[in-house]
């Protein structure tokens, strides 16, 4: 059986995915399909076949869009994979259509709705109309938080009986653990997406301020520089290499051992997220975390049990929610890094994501098979384990 899994980044592939496509390279024949420019070497050394094709993230343009959707039908249409497998906004559209086009049956993750959702005018609506139509012929549609869930159900763009909630991108709970760190100084990690929607610009801001106020902390920054109009400007992260106690460190590698000398994750996003990865990995790492009340980062996030909300764009809430770990005692400060430990055994190991997409494997083969009740208990088993994890609140849970 071939596999093929699209995606608007090889980066995105080989951070979030690697697990799944390792996997999956084990038992099908499985292709990786992502924008040209990127290096997708680390794909290729757990087991897939790589495949550029040409794809904007961030473009808008009609014509140059087009282009891309005809580059990846093609591409698509000379593997014929059994099931193609999509992430990120604009990608998921770009698959469900090409799989449309061709009868192979289409896996969008919608992993937050993104900035398309955000297009007004002509191009807005014309966004509004694909996703209507070509969402209600997915194979199945995997969500990341159950508000994204939600507003394709209302919209009638999605029907309950072909989707479900599964736990983010997960995390392996045996490489992200926690381990022993001295409490001082605390520090304070944010690791994300360079642009202005993550927060970035408030988190480099609020950390100024309390290096100040001498409260005696440090900050680390970690990313990849963007290079889109979205993108926190070079100038600002230059300028940290003279900051007191505030470095950038740009793209990690070993992002365990990061977080391993850290005390503290924040995410202060106003972007549409699905589930933030490194939240999950803080969580499985056994950190505390501030970020927003939002969707996808409030999934990851008990208010005083594992970490604390701020609101959004607010550097003045940031460094209230900072101070609130800067005045925990030793106690609290290992309770609540025990209870983000626990919420991630309970809620984002990625065994539980990789089984899910399997499951959908299974339930192509019983549906071509033709036994109708078969595949029903397929998806009865899905929706299950889905209910088990997702019906009960995140407090109960841990």
């Amino acid at each position: 059986m071939k596999i093929t899994f699209v995606a608007n980044a090889a980066w995105y592939l080989s951070n979030f995915r690697s697990s799944t496509v390792r996997a999956f390279s084990k038992r099908f024949y499985v292709s990786c399909l992502y924008p040209k420019g990127d290096s997708g070497k680390s794909l290729i050394s757990l087991g897939a076949q790589i495949q550029p094709f040409i794809l904007d993230p961030t473009s808008t343009n009609l014509l140059r869009e087009f282009k891309s959707l005809l580059c990846l039908t093609w591409y698509v249409a000379r593997q014929r994979p059994n099931m193609v497998f999509s992430f990120n906004p604009k990608t998921n559209l770009y698959s469900l259509i090409t799989c449309w086009l061709l009868r192979i049956p289409c896996v969008p993750n919608v992993s937050g709705v993104g900035v398309a959702s955000q297009l007004e005018g002509v191009v807005g609506k014309i966004y509004q109309i694909l996703v209507g139509f070509f969402y209600k012929h997915a194979f199945f549609v995997f969500f990341q938080n159950r508000n994204d869930y939600q507003d394709f159900i209302q919209a009638g763009w999605v029907k309950p009986s072909q989707a479900e909630i599964i736990p983010g991108s997960g995390v392996d709970l045996l490489r992200f653990r926690p381990c022993e760190k001295s409490n001082s100084p605390i520090r304070f990690l944010m690791a994300s997406r360079l642009i202005k929607s993550k927060g970035v610009v408030e988190y480099i801001e609020a950390a100024r301020r309390l290096v100040a106020n001498d409260v005696g902390c440090e900050f680390i920054l970690a990313g990849v520089k963007d290079s889109s109009s979205r993108a926190v400007s070079n100038d600002l992260l230059e300028g940290l290499k003279t900051e007191n106690r505030i470095r950038f460190l740009g793209h990690i590698e070993d992002m365990p051992s990061l977080l391993n000398t850290v005390d503290c994750v924040v995410l202060p996003s106003y972007y549409p997220e699905g589930v933030p990865k490194s939240l999950i990995e803080a969580a499985a790492s056994g950190k505390i975390i501030i970020t927003t009340d939002t969707p996808g980062c409030r999934d990851t996030v008990i208010e005083g049990e594992n970490g604390f909300f701020v609101p959004p764009k607010s550097i003045d809430g940031l460094c209230e929610g900072m101070q609130k770990v800067l005045g925990l005692s030793d106690g609290e400060m290992r309770r609540m890094k025990h209870a983000s430990r626990l919420l991630a055994e309970n809620l984002f190991d990625e065994k539980t994501v990789i089984q899910r997409y399997f499951n959908a494997v299974e339930l192509l083969e019983v549906k071509r098979g033709g036994n109708k009740g078969q595949s029903d208990e397929v998806v009865a088993g899905e929706r299950e384990g889905v209910d088990s994890a997702y019906k009960c609140t995140t407090r109960e849970v841990v």
